[in-house]
């Protein structure tokens, strides 16, 4: 019995917490013609947003990613939202990471196709890895230039254990930065699980 009833309580206490978090989410807008850095060491807080905002605002939304689509469409409701897998593997939206001048053409056409869309760019430390640091400090240089001229916004995720402190201070030198909230701990573990069961 005792079991029982502390496993009601954890369960109601989830159920309260994941409120709050949802809460928190919706409280959160994001301003035209800006692009915002989100520390975080998984991308639950990025993919939430973008999501909030193609699904439930009906945006145009481009999707760059390093996460295999199936399983991301499985996490989250992306709508119509064209989604690119940076992989060595060819495929139809397949995108090699080591052409990141050509990345920078597909992100800028959309932007400039769409009087207002969200584009997430989730993958970075994938793309410093096959290109190195100083060349992705300038794709995002020039993603920025170009969604500053716009109505439009661009998410790009990353984990700060990834980079030093004088590259992260180069990357969030002329963006916004968002810190991911305490709250969204739990709802990253049920992603993280969500998506283990895919494996």
């Amino acid at each position: 019995m005792f079991i029982y009833t502390r496993l009601g309580q954890d369960c109601l206490r989830r159920t309260e917490r994941l409120d709050e978090e949802k809460t928190a989410l919706e409280l959160m807008e994001l301003e035209q013609g800006l692009c915002y850095i989100i520390r975080e060491r998984k991308p639950f807080l990025a993919f939430a947003l973008f999501e909030k905002e193609v699904s439930h605002r009906g945006l145009a939304g481009l999707c760059v990613t390093r996460q295999f689509p199936d399983r991301l469409k499985d996490a989250f409701s992306l709508g119509d939202a064209r989604v690119i897998w940076l992989s060595h593997t060819p495929g139809s939206d397949h995108h090699n990471p080591t052409s990141i001048g050509t990345l920078a053409t597909i992100i800028s056409s959309f932007i400039e196709r769409y009087e207002r869309c969200t584009v997430i760019i989730d993958g970075l430390e994938y793309l410093v890895i096959n290109n190195g640091f100083q060349q992705v400090l300038r794709f995002l240089e020039h993603v920025n230039e170009q969604v500053m001229q716009s109505k439009s916004t661009v998410l790009v995720p990353i984990s700060p254990d990834a980079f030093s402190e004088k590259e992260l201070a180069l990357m969030e030198r002329n963006v916004e930065t968002v810190e991911q909230p305490a709250m969204s701990v739990a709802l990253e573990k049920d992603l993280t699980s969500l998506i283990d069961q895919y494996r």
